[in-house]
Formats: C-alpha cells, structure tokens, sequence
C-alpha cells in the first residue's frame, strides 16, 4: 500500500512540477527558519542550567530603596558571603566575586592580556566547572593560587599539564606571583559566565584601596550560595530582608535570594518585582519560527486546494471503484510528508550553510548536534507535524468530494473553499506586515540611540587604558602628546561612561526631604575633563588650578543632580558627600552615561584622578592614523611592559546595544524570509488563477479589452486581499511596537509614515509577483486558448 502510495505522489510530483518546487522550497524555509530559531532558543533554555545541583544554588541581590523607586542589583557587599555562612545552618557553601577585569601574564618572554575575576574559596564548589587538572578543594585556598581556563593556559605555557607552575601578574600598582593549581576545561556554550583566569578575591579585597568592600554600608562584588536540599530557598529568602540593616543603620538595602539558574532569562526588575528579561525575546522569537513554518504550511495548503479540481476525478474514480475516504486521506498526507521529508533534508543543508553567519548574528557557537538522538525525536516530531498540518486540510477536503459533482461539473471552487483560501493568505500577509511595521521601528529606535545628542562628543574621542607606569606617569604622558598637532585634548576618569560604575546614596542638602533618597553616580576626573568631553557648562566654572583647593573642595553636578538638590531650596549652593561638606562649583547639562533604556540620572564630578584608570583624548579628524601612531610611541616608551590599546568611544557606546541591534537584524531577515514565503506561494496562486482564467482573458482579448485591464483581472483578487492584510496587520504591529518602546526611557515616537512604508513594501512585492503570472497570461494568443470551444 504504502509503495502505491509513494508511486502516486512522485507521479504527481512531475506532472504538476512548478506546485512541487513552491511547496518544497517554501517548505525547505519554513523548516530552515524553525531549525536556526529553535537551536538559539535551545542555547538560551539551557544558559547557566548546566551545573551539578544548580537548583541549590542563589544569587543574593538587593532592593535599594530611593524615595518611590526600587533599584535591584547584584552587586552586594564583599563581606556578605562569609557572613551567610557563618549565620545560617542552611547555607552550605557561599562565596563572592568580582567583576570581570583584564590583567597582564607573564611567563618567560610570552605576555599576554587575560580577562577574568576574583572568587572565594567555595566558588568552584558551587558552579563546578569540569577541572582538566589540579584539585577543586585547594584551586583557590590561597591568595597564591590562579586557575585558568584550558585556553588560556595553552596560550601562556602551550601545554595544559601546568599545575604547580608558577605564572606572574603585572598590574599598576606592581606586580604578583601566583602558582597554578587548576587548569578547566574549555567553558561549555551553555554558560554565560566568560573569564579566562580566577583569583582568590581576598586578594582582591585585601588591597589598601579596596578597603570599601569590607564595609556593610558598600557593596559592588557579587555573592552566590549554595543551600543544602532540606531548605525552603523562599523561606531562607525572607530571613535575608533586614540583613544588611541590623549591620549597617539606615541602610535603605532588603536583601533576598534568587535562583542562579533563572537569573540569565528572568533577571529583569522593575520596582523590586521580577518582570520579563531576556525570556521575552525568546518567547518573540519562538512565535516568529512558528509562524514562519505555519505560512509555509499555508502556501502548500492553498496551492494543493487550488489544484484540487485537476485531482477531482481522480477522487471521483477512485471512490467509483471502491476507495474509502480513510484510505483518500492517508494518499494525500503521504504525499504531504514525503514532500515535508524532502524539505527538510534541503532545510538541513541550508542551515549547515548558514549557521556561520547565523551564529555570528547572534554571538554564540551553536552547531547542530547530529548524535543527539533527542534532536532527531524533536526534527522527527517537526517533520511529522508539519506534514500533518500542511497536508490536513487539503487531504480532508479532497477526499470529502462528492462523485457526482465531480462528473457534473468540477470548473469552480466551493464557496467555502475560495474564503478559506482567502483568509489563509490574509493570515500569511497580516504577519509579514507586523514583522515589517516591527522592524522599522526597532531600526529607527536604535538609530535614535546611537545617533542622538548625549551631552558630550563621543565622537573622535580615543579611550585608553592608564596601566602600569602610565597611571603614574600621566603628566608625563600628557605633555607629551598635547604637542602632537593632531591631538586636541586630553584628561583622565575612573569612570567609562558606559553604565553604572560608582554610586552612592550618602547625598544630603538642606531642605531635602528625610524620606526622599536618590542614587548619585560619583565621577572621579581630572582638569579638562569636561572640554574633553564636550560637556555643555550652564552654571558656575570648570575646575582650574588657579582656583587650588576650591576646585579640589568642590563639585560640579549635572542638571539632574542640580534640580534635585534645589527643588526646596533655590538658593542651595552646597551638599554634604559621605558627610563631607562640598561646594557646587558648576552645573553642566545632563549627560546619558546609560543606554536610553534608562532615565537620566544624577551625578557629581569630583575633581580627584588618584585613581582614574582611563585617559579620555580627542583627536582630530585629519591623519588619525598617524596621530594614533604617535600617541602608541609614547605610550609604549613610557610604558613598556604593557602592550598599548584603545578603543574609541562611539564604538564602545554603540556595543552597550548589542543585544537591540540583534534583535533589530533578526527582525530585519525574518521579515524578509517571511515575505519571501507569502508571495512564493502568492506567485503560485496567481499562477494557477491565471491558468484557470485562460479562456476568460481569450474572450476579452478577442472584445479588445487592453492588457492593463486584463491584468487589474487576476490582481485585483489578490491586492484586495494584501491591503486588507495591511490594516490589520498594521494595527497589531502599533500595539506590539508600543509595548516594546516602553522599555526604552527616551524614545522615538511612532511615526504616521512606519505604516505606509510598510504597506509599500508589501503592496509593490505583491504586485509585482501577481503581475508577473498575470502579464504572462495576458500575452497568449487568444487562439490557442479558445481553440477548444
């Protein structure tokens, strides 16, 4: 039976040819689509769910509370960890870590910049990362001891058997030894944690200028815990809330745990409640892969409907000599999955073509994983499903013909049957319209970001890293290159300029309100900074060495900041920073040192470049080439242990929307791909109507009718059908790009034109491909399509 089965499909298969290669290139991307989203979906399912006992494990976090708002963090202080463990019988172990920093190794002539942080001693038996070498009990039981990655361990020894060795660490402040006593395997896909080196952190923490981590009133590591299976993790989460308070008075911070394994999807908060994270772009993105497929699936549904009149006495036929209907639809499901079979051997080639570029898209090393037969039970489960739902209606139909109908007369469609193919194509177009109205907007909300006034120039404005002797020789470094013509300006911070880096809430001023509470960011610079940067001064001076210890007594505050402290007190012209009384000197415009995902916040500049690790220089635009030369001269002359980088600040901006410009490509080529599939099948539609108006476009030829009107005929169907598609499809678009805006603090409005140049799109493609079967039929001589009258 089943022989006989694939005897017919195949026998179909050549005779109706142009049906068979829309249904199985249609297929193919449909397939091609759900394989790449459903790979990247299944990375980030599985992201930091791969370690032994995970679901002990918590991340400890704060609610600060500032006035009405609540601000969640994982920075914690440093000395949490060690407490927790003291305190409760359920915490088995606990540890902390920093944040990632870059340092430079040296073994014998090689000298290499690794980036990596600093953990305590129950780090590796909380996440137990595979060990290549060397014990998890003693990896980092001293401030002598360093674990590093199997990778960077070639990279330094060329050989991973190192344990016992020892490698050196160059820093600013000097350098240090450490012994090797782990070497990992390389870090699995699935983890989002990326380091390349681990140190003890109480080496960390024991540094004279690090001494804040050991104050309850600070916080900036991390910390993690792992409880033992017996405990009520939400319970142990309610004991923690007062934490911090009974060591610290005043403090405005409620501690509670959340699981680690969560934190990657759901680690998203809004007013100290949990709300989406990056599960929202995996829930997009899976609904985006399934309708993909389902407006493949509806391309062969439509098209096997349209052909049914041709396979009408066959049926007929069949029934005539016995053929029950079960046995009709088991015909035609077997032919839709041999051709959903063939589509997805085309689908995996595709992918394998593909997946270089798309993991590039989307910043991961996925693969597919062919000896996984959990993957083949799922592709099997697609495969079968999409078949099934492909080949459903038009198999149910089909086999429901009547044998009479079918020799009386078999020229039209049903009724039902025109509408249902009608509404799958609206369906098809509704969605490639929201994807299209959807695209454009995150395209011009990202372009919004990146090109909008910030308050200061990022652009031409190098940022260099002040290592080793350059922090302390920066007047040296300084003079020297402010000689080189093609350097403009040049002065120094603690702080990058992108995101939180230091803040604090120990702001106080007269007439402020004892309730009210706001987070400062603290900015440690040097003179010049703010003509550097291009900062707008509207009130006051910049800091100036003639003005001595006015300058170094004093701050300049934002306009943010300024409002704040004057909104009950006008005359207000001083604050008091961690109880110390400071001047406000100048007041500069606001200025975004966060993505516009967040509200402008206030700060303070200081003048105070102790530690400020970061020479901000603008240059001109005229042989930067040559200007960056000189300044790599110098810098390497003064500096020679340390191999010289930069970076420049409009690029570094820009990377603090990566994840929106990912999302913003995907869009953009899914979008594609789904118009891509609507007028394939569209193509074939038109197609089979302008072969069934053959002898109707011959009559009107022969009365004269003009071939515009001939065409506005077969378009007429469709172009109806694609506007309509538009204004509904337009209208979910505006609510789901609604939604999305309103993750962003500043944001563009949503423009009148989004919607026309969306429907401009869609309309012009469909046209065009409706047109191009219509023109063809227009063109032939109305003899030979009358001649059988």
């Amino acid at each position: 039976m089943f022989k006989n089965y694939l005897k017919i499909a195949l026998r179909g298969f050549f005779k109706q040819k142009l049906t068979f290669f829309i249904n199985l290139f249609g297929l193919a991307l449909g397939l091609w689509a759900a394989i790449l989203i459903g790979l990247w979906v299944k990375s980030e399912l599985n992201m930091s769910r791969h370690f032994t006992e995970i679901d002990q494990v918590y991340r400890i976090m704060e609610h600060q509370r500032y006035g009405s708002d609540i601000f969640t963090t994982t920075s914690t202080p440093g000395i949490l960890a060690k407490e927790l463990k003291n305190v409760y019988p359920e915490v088995e172990r606990a540890a902390t870590f920093s944040w990632n920093e870059e340092n430079l190794f040296v073994n014998g002539e090689t000298k290499i910049k690794l980036d990596g942080l600093y953990a305590g001693e129950d780090y590796f038996h909380i996440l137990q990362y595979d060990l290549l070498h060397g014990e998890r009990e003693t990896a980092l039981s001293e401030k002598t001891h360093i674990v590093l990655t199997k990778e960077a361990a070639i990279k330094l020894f060329g050989k991973t058997d190192i344990v016992g060795e020892s490698v050196l660490m160059k820093e600013s402040d000097g350098e240090s030894s450490f012994i090797v006593q782990g070497v990992l395997e390389s870090l699995p896909t699935t983890s989002n944690d990326n380091f390349e080196f681990l140190l003890p952190f109480e080496f960390l923490s024991d540094k004279g200028y690090n001494s804040w981590m050991k104050d309850w009133g600070n916080n900036g590591p991390s910390t993690i815990v792992k409880l033992n299976k017996e405990s009520d993790w939400k319970a142990f989460s309610a004991k923690l809330e007062n934490f911090i308070l009974e060591r610290n008075e005043g403090s405005n911070v409620k501690l509670f745990a959340y699981p680690q394994k969560e934190l990657y999807l759901h680690g998203k908060f809004k007013d100290g409640i949990q709300q989406g994270g990056r599960i929202e772009y995996v829930k997009l993105f899976s609904l985006i892969g399934l309708f993909v497929l389902l407006i493949a699936c509806i391309n062969f549904m439509n098209l096997s409907t349209a052909k049914s009149q041709k396979r009408a006495k066959e049926v007929g036929v069949r029934k005539v000599v016995g053929a029950e209907k079960g046995a009709l639809v088991k015909q035609f499901l077997s032919e839709s999955l041999l051709i959903t079979l063939f589509s997805s051997i085309l689908a995996l080639l595709l992918v394998e073509l593909t997946l270089p570029v798309f993991n590039e898209l989307t910043g991961k090393t996925m693969q597919i994983p062919y000896a996984d037969v959990y993957f083949w039970m799922q592709y099997l489960g697609v495969i079968l499903v999409t078949g099934l739902v492909a080949g459903s209606y038009p198999a149910f139909y089909l086999s429901a013909t009547k044998v009479v109908s079918v020799f009386r007369s078999h020229s039209k469609s049903s009724k039902g049957v025109v509408i249902a193919r009608k509404g799958l194509v609206l369906f098809q177009f509704i969605l490639a319209t929201i994807l299209i109205v959807s695209t454009v907007v995150v395209y011009q909300q990202i372009s919004f970001a990146l090109n909008q006034n910030l308050g200061y120039d990022k652009e031409q404005l190098l940022v260099v890293p002040l290592e080793g002797r350059l922090m302390d020789n920066y007047e040296v470094f300084k003079n020297r290159i402010d000689q080189n013509p093609g350097v403009q300006s040049i002065s120094r911070s603690t702080h990058s300029m992108l995101g939180r880096n230091s803040n604090t809430g120990g702001v106080n001023w007269e007439g402020k309100d004892p309730d009210f509470s706001a987070l400062f960011e603290i900015m440690r610079v040097d003179y010049g900074f703010l003509g550097t940067m291009g900062f707008q001064l509207i009130k006051g001076e910049d800091f100036s060495k003639d003005k001595g210890a006015d300058s170094i007594q004093g701050a300049i505050i934002n306009k943010r900041a300024y409002e704040l402290i004057t909104e009950n007190n006008p005359e207000a012209v001083s604050f008091t920073l961690w109880g110390s009384d400071r001047t406000i000197t100048g007041v500069v415009e606001d200025f975004h040192f966060q993505s516009f995902h967040q509200v402008m916040e206030p700060a303070i500049l200081l003048l105070d470049p102790t530690f400020a690790s970061r020479a901000f220089i603008k240059v001109g635009t005229a042989d930067i080439q040559n200007t960056i030369a000189s300044i790599r001269g110098i810098a390497e002359e003064i500096n020679p242990d340390f191999p010289f980088q930069y970076t420049f600040m409009d690029e570094n901006y820009a990377r603090m929307y990566h994840e929106d410009v990912r999302v913003r490509d995907l869009a953009k080529y899914f979008s594609i791909l789904t118009i891509l599939i609507s007028c394939l099948g569209l193509f074939g539609l038109s197609a089979h109507i302008a072969e069934q108006k053959t002898k109707e476009i011959g009559i009107r030829k022969v009365l004269g009718a003009s071939t515009l009107s001939i065409l506005n005929v077969i378009n007429r169907e469709f172009i109806t059908i694609v506007a309509v598609s538009i204004v509904i499809g337009s209208g979910v678009g505006y609510w789901l790009m609604q939604d999305w805006l309103s993750g962003y603090a500043y944001k563009i409005d949503f423009e009148w034109w989004f919607i026309p140049l969306a429907a401009g799109v869609i309309l012009s493609i469909a046209y065009l491909t409706v047109t191009m079967q219509a023109l063809k039929a227009a063109q032939i001589n109305p003899v030979d399509s009358l001649k059988g009258e």
